[in-house]
């Protein structure tokens, strides 16, 4: 009798568990996919002597990249455009997949313990018909971001 009840109550518990996994699922649809479409993607670097950031607008079958030094200064924050690029908009889909980038959302990298120095992230992105996508950290980043940063630099510099 006891074995039944053990057998009915993990039973139960597995339910819940597989009917949770299809909820999530059902409200991260991304996760599954992948990014299919993008409208903009924004990722800001800063660290002790520079605030840098990367833009990349969806212009249809093209996309352009643009990278920017931030200058403070009294009336505030100006973007001063250093480089840009053109390139296909199936190569940024590419490249954000194959990093897992809709994995970031919600990545909130905490600054390690005993490190006095680094680089901070913010990354802001509207992607699969305005789904937002949002990350962020300090000398803590996600899996494959160095891949992403390496890529845009790549695209403006070496093309």
């Amino acid at each position: 009798m006891r074995s039944k009840k053990a057998g009915l109550i993990i039973a139960a518990v597995l339910c819940g568990i597989v009917l949770a996994g299809g909820i999530f699922m059902l409200f991260n649809k991304s996760a599954d996919k992948g990014i299919t479409d993008f409208e903009s993607i924004n990722l800001r670097l800063s660290g002790m002597r520079i605030t840098e950031e990367y833009e990349i607008i969806n212009k249809g079958d093209k996309c352009e990249i643009a990278y920017y030094h931030i200058v403070y200064g009294k009336e505030g924050d100006r973007r001063e455009l250093q480089k840009s690029a053109v390139c296909d908009t199936s190569e940024v889909i590419d490249i954000l997949n194959k990093c897992s980038a809709i994995k970031w959302n919600g990545f909130h990298g905490k600054h390690p313990r005993g490190v006095s120095d680094g680089r901070m992230f913010t990354l802001k992105a509207s992607v699969n018909d305005r789904e937002k996508l949002y990350a962020d950290g300090s000398e803590n980043f996600p899996r494959n971001f160095n891949t992403f940063e390496k890529w845009l630099r790549d695209k403006l510099y070496n093309e």
